[in-house]
């Protein structure tokens, strides 16, 4: 097949979506003719579509090598080196584009990749310049204004972030991104109600989606923090959990982030010292797609009264009409009634029939007209699959083993500790050593105090391998404490960093409080 019929091949398999064809008729193409830079370049592009910068990036290169003045050419090499996370290979081949004088389409994406890469680097005064440069090619655009408010938003210039929000605002009024980050920004300055304010502003207008239910959870979290008090962390919690319930229902969530709002209410309930609901969280979040699509809610009828629940119940048009006629008799409308008479007196007649037979003759006639058909509601479910990772694994089996704790259950307890130990992240592998202790010592079961100090010794050699290994240095203070080794405890805790001592200390004061300590003179 000659270099002209592959690269036809290519280009109509490319255009179908055929990115594998497309790339095998390329690579065919330039078998028969090496030099021109054309295939290389199909060739490039398949890569790209199929999600493998890294060979685009050799197709790219080769075809630079070749024409080194084609601007367009050092574009896609740019391009695809930013996308295979080749920084430097980037900055400089989209600097060789703007040289070699590419396309001036491409010119206002070159200064917006520039951005990007400025930002990624913390660099977010050099953002703003290449934003500004970029503008000036494409104009007005929504994601360059979602990239500026995040710049100014980064160099707490909030004035200016706020202005560029507006903007976007008034380009795309239904779109929650910008009412998103304004949210964030007032939350983050302790400014509760015009955080509130704005998400008011966003139900009002914006499509809403799982975005905009999630900062509602954010919002019941973190308003009022000033207030520690018992009563009000409870009622924080409860909040939260009536906006988690609600996010599942409204907001269509992935999979993944029905399982994380399973988590959250967990931790919840955790907090509450609901150990059975905290559990009951868990079990839903084993299966997340199937607990979902049942109808899984992080209230069930037994949580209600417990976080204070109110749902509000859909009324038939026959209650709805008896509502209404209490409210009415109730005076509720009085109100209304009275601005029905003055309109009716500002009409000038004494006759009310009459009034209201002229003010019909303006009015045009509805009757006829079919009433808009009803759209049948089909509920949202979850359709994709959904894999735990090893993170949301172990963070799962740590809440199960707190929930266990907390009811004493140490057979189940034990099993989750086995099953974190086995995790491939060392913190967490620490964290099941150190409960499977804890549950010998809850069970007083033979030698565990020689077990404790065992994993001291244990963890002492972590540390005499890597010097920065401080988590095992704190769970070396956490089975002082357990075994009443005040003495070591705080010797150990004095060697700390400043901000991870206080805590530390804290806990051996709580515990020296409780009294006792099993063996005060134990040593490595």
């Amino acid at each position: 097949m000659s270099y002209s019929e592959n690269m036809s091949n290519s280009n109509l398999a490319f255009g179908s979506g055929e990115f594998a064809v497309a790339l095998k008729y390329a690579e065919a193409a330039i078998k028969e003719e090496p030099k021109e830079t054309e295939a290389y370049y199909a060739a490039g592009k398949a890569c790209m579509s199929m999600d493998q910068p890294d060979r685009a990036v050799e197709y790219f290169t080769t075809a630079v090598k070749i024409d080194n003045k084609n601007g367009n050419g050092y574009f896609l090499l740019g391009y695809a080196s930013a996308m295979a996370g080749k920084m430097a290979e980037a900055l400089k081949a989209l600097t060789e584009a703007l040289e070699n004088d590419c396309d001036e389409m491409l010119k206002g994406q070159i200064y917006k990749i520039m951005a990007m890469i400025n930002t990624d680097h913390g660099d977010f005064e050099n953002a703003l310049l290449n934003i500004f440069q970029a503008e000036q090619y494409v104009g007005i655009d929504y994601e360059l204004l979602r990239q500026k408010a995040g710049c100014y938003a980064s160099l707490k210039n909030y004035r200016e972030t706020l202005f560029t929000l507006n903007q976007m605002k008034l380009l795309q009024p239904n779109t929650y991104a910008a009412y998103s980050l304004a949210f964030h920004i007032f939350l983050d300055l302790d400014i509760y109600d015009e955080a509130k304010a704005e998400l008011d502003r966003a139900a009002e207008f914006a499509d809403l989606n799982m975005d905009y239910y999630n900062d509602r959870v954010a919002y019941a979290m973190m308003h009022h923090l000033t207030d520690n008090s018992p009563e009000a962390l409870n009622r924080r919690w409860k909040d939260t959990l009536r906006e988690i319930d609600t996010a599942l229902r409204k907001g269509k969530p992935s999979a993944e982030q029905a399982y994380e709002s399973y988590l959250r209410a967990a931790q919840l309930y955790l907090s509450l010292e609901q150990p059975d609901l905290t559990i009951r969280c868990l079990n839903a979040s084993e299966d997340t797609v199937s607990s979902f699509n049942n109808g899984f809610s992080v209230i069930d009828d037994d949580a209600k009264n417990s976080v204070d629940t109110q749902i509000s119940e859909v009324l038939s048009p026959e209650d709805e009409e008896e509502l209404m006629q209490e409210k009415w008799d109730n005076g509720e409308f009085d109100d209304i009634s009275e601005k029905i008479q003055e309109v009716l007196d500002e009409v000038g007649d004494d006759d009310p029939k009459e009034a209201t037979e002229t003010v019909q003759k303006y009015l045009t006639p509805v009757d006829g007209v079919p009433a808009p058909e009803k759209e049948k509601t089909v509920p949202y479910m979850l359709k994709e699959s959904f894999e735990i990772d090893q993170l949301q694994r172990d963070m799962q089996t740590s809440l199960y083993l707190s929930a266990y704790e907390m009811k004493k259950d140490y057979e189940n307890m034990l099993n989750k500790a086995r099953e974190l130990q086995a995790s491939n992240i060392v913190g967490n592998q620490y964290t099941g050593i150190y409960y499977e202790l804890k549950v010998g010592k809850y069970r007083n079961d033979e030698n565990w105090q020689k077990k404790y100090r065992d994993r001291i010794n244990f963890w002492m050699k972590k540390m005499l391998e890597d010097p920065t290994d401080y988590l095992s240095a704190t769970y070396r203070i956490r089975s002082y404490i357990d075994i009443g080794d005040f003495e070591n405890a705080e010797q150990l805790c004095s060697c700390m960093p400043a901000d991870m001592k206080e805590s530390l200390m804290e806990e051996i004061q709580k515990a020296k409080e409780k009294g006792g300590g099993d063996d005060g003179n134990t040593s490595e």
